[in-house]
């Protein structure tokens, strides 16, 4: 496994003071950098080492119920799944240890002003404010689902007659 504080021995050079011990979030970004490497070396060996046939352990995947078959898939796409999950994180965490290389980590890469440190003790890996990340998460217009927006109010069913007093009469 490759350890990943090789790549950060010229840490020593000077850089921007945010204001706290910048030692301290690379020697967490390392460890954290190291248990993912670990996870994807995991899911690399456990599920990518033999093929989907094998992993069955069956001569054939044709005469395998395709109930079988669909656990084995489903399985492989989660794993797969898990894999891209492992790969995104793993470049958040080398952005942020190249942020550190570079003298910018702890300013947010949008408006420029200086993390608080709180937040990167939650998200070491932070590269925004809590203000810039909220800019660009933007919540959906709507939660209701398209087809009420062309619909009419006044189609049955649509809680307009629910009060009482609207009923149809009785024929």
């Amino acid at each position: 496994m490759r350890k990943y504080t090789d790549e950060l021995d010229d840490l020593d050079a000077t850089f921007q003071d945010p204001g706290f011990d910048v030692r301290e979030f690379q020697n967490r970004l390392v460890a954290e950098m190291e248990r993912l490497q670990q996870g994807l070396d995991n899911i690399k060996q456990k599920t990518f080492s033999m093929s989907q046939k094998q992993s069955v352990g069956e001569d054939s995947a044709y005469d395998q119920h395709p109930g079988d078959l669909g656990t084995e898939t489903f399985e492989r796409g989660k794993d797969l799944g898990l894999k891209d999950g492992l790969e995104i994180s793993m470049a958040r965490v080398r952005g942020a240890l190249e942020r550190i290389r570079k003298g910018t980590y702890g300013f947010c890469l949008s408006c420029r002003q200086p993390i608080p440190v709180e937040r990167l003790r939650a998200v070491p890996e932070a590269e925004l404010c809590v203000t810039c990340k909220e800019k660009q998460e933007v919540p959906p217009p709507s939660t209701r689902p398209m087809e009420e927006q062309v619909m009419r109010q006044d189609f049955p069913g649509s809680g307009q007659d629910d009060e009482p007093g609207n009923e149809p009469p009785l024929s």
